[in-house]
């Protein structure tokens, strides 16, 4: 897990990035633009990310979105009250009735902010397809560990000390 001291300069880009879209709350919580706090949280994610590896470019593209040696990142970030446990879990949803939702993306990497937006820490990274093989598949409404309910979607998790370190990606 890498603790980074989020910029102004990557506050600032999340929200240069949010500026341009229209958030809209009655289109419920599942859908993207329906809450801009966690749309800024995500994009101070990927500044985060590309700060780490360097990476110049934002592809935002619907399916990934980051590009790195030819690996497609997807970005997965959450606020916080303090800095995360290793047993906590990350996360991916399945908006979908099938259950489990694979997006076009190589790699998931788990971040977590700040609520403040001071810090935030890079958890580490999985391929998508072993990420869903080593998680665990958890139904909307299911009740995952105690005081942790999923009540937007379905989702599969898995706790953070199983991911791999975001280092990983630097030797491919």
């Amino acid at each position: 897990m890498h603790e980074i001291t989020i910029t102004p300069e990557m506050r600032s880009a999340a929200y240069q990035k949010v500026r341009h879209l229209q958030f809209n709350e009655k289109r419920g919580l599942s859908k993207f633009g329906s809450e801009k706090s966690r749309t800024v949280v995500g994009y101070i994610g990927e500044e985060m990310v590309m700060d780490f590896l360097n990476i110049e470019i934002n592809d935002d593209d619907f399916n990934y979105d980051l590009s790195y040696q030819n690996q497609r990142l997807e970005v997965k970030t959450i606020s916080c009250k303090f800095k995360p446990y290793p047993h906590y879990l990350c996360t991916v949803n399945s908006h979908n009735l099938e259950g489990v939702h694979k997006q076009s993306a190589d790699y998931y990497v788990f971040l977590r902010i700040l609520n403040d937006q001071s810090k935030g820490w890079l958890l580490g990274c999985m391929p998508c397809n072993e990420f869903f093989e080593k998680g665990k598949f958890v139904e909307k409404g299911a009740t995952v560990v105690k005081g942790v309910q999923f009540v937007k979607a379905n989702a599969t998790v898995l706790p953070i000390n199983q991911l791999y370190d975001i280092g990983k990606l630097k030797g491919l």
